[in-house]
């Protein structure tokens, strides 16, 4: 009995720091999009949550810690994504346009995640930077593995899988930064709908990369 009381007690003390450790993340998250990291502080983030500053720093060290921990939730919920969008078993065109597709719900849905990459891009590029961020490498490396078995399968030429990856790579920017005018800068858009994008433009966006790099890559093209 006594035993298990210790474990509903410990497995509660984890609930609450799991709890607590989204309740920062999201003020942070909040606070990091419209601010930047750079002029935001711990001290607001403590007071958004309505905690001390000191339970604040037992769960994250610093603000840069803090955002690495966003960034890489966001990643993991790619990877999920992805998972799920493999187990279909698409053609590499199906699946392009299923990522592309994702990037463009994941900017919509929420005004501040082009708010939030966009800012964090700016601090990871200032010299106040300590080189916290790897440039959505985990992500990116799992795409680079999927995009190797599409050469493995013939879907895409070996010799073109690195323009392949530079156009993809392309596309999801354009994609985050045609949300963050249209959402943010409206004013500063060019004129016309056919700027942003929508789940037709995307589609048709990966037929075109993946036909454009089969057929500029027949043959013995280096």
């Amino acid at each position: 009995m006594i035993s298990q009381t210790k474990k509903n007690r410990k497995e509660d003390r984890m609930t609450h720091e799991q709890q607590m450790r989204a309740r920062i993340k999201d003020a942070a998250f909040k606070l990091m999009a419209e601010q930047g990291i750079e002029s935001m502080s711990m001290r607001q983030i403590a007071e958004k949550v309505h905690v001390t500053k000191p339970v604040l720093y037992y769960y994250f060290k610093d603000k840069e810690d803090l955002c690495v921990s966003i960034i890489e939730e966001r990643v993991r919920q790619f990877n999920s994504f992805l998972d799920s969008a493999l187990a279909k078993g698409p053609d590499i065109t199906e699946l392009l346009s299923l990522i592309f597709e994702r990037h463009l719900e994941f900017f919509q849905d929420d005004p501040r995640n082009s708010k939030f990459i966009a800012r964090t891009i700016s601090y990871a590029l200032s010299n106040k930077a300590t080189g916290f961020i790897k440039d959505g490498s985990e992500k990116m490396d799992r795409l680079h593995d999927v995009f190797e078995r599409a050469v493995k399968k013939g879907e895409i030429p070996e010799k073109g899988l690195a323009d392949f990856e530079r156009l993809v790579r392309a596309v999801v920017l354009q994609i985050m930064l045609s949300a963050y005018v249209q959402m943010h800068v409206p004013y500063a858009a060019p004129a016309g709908r056919e700027h942003f994008y929508d789940k037709a433009t995307v589609k048709r966006l990966a037929q075109v990369i993946v036909s454009g790099i089969k057929e500029y890559y027949k043959g013995n093209k280096k």
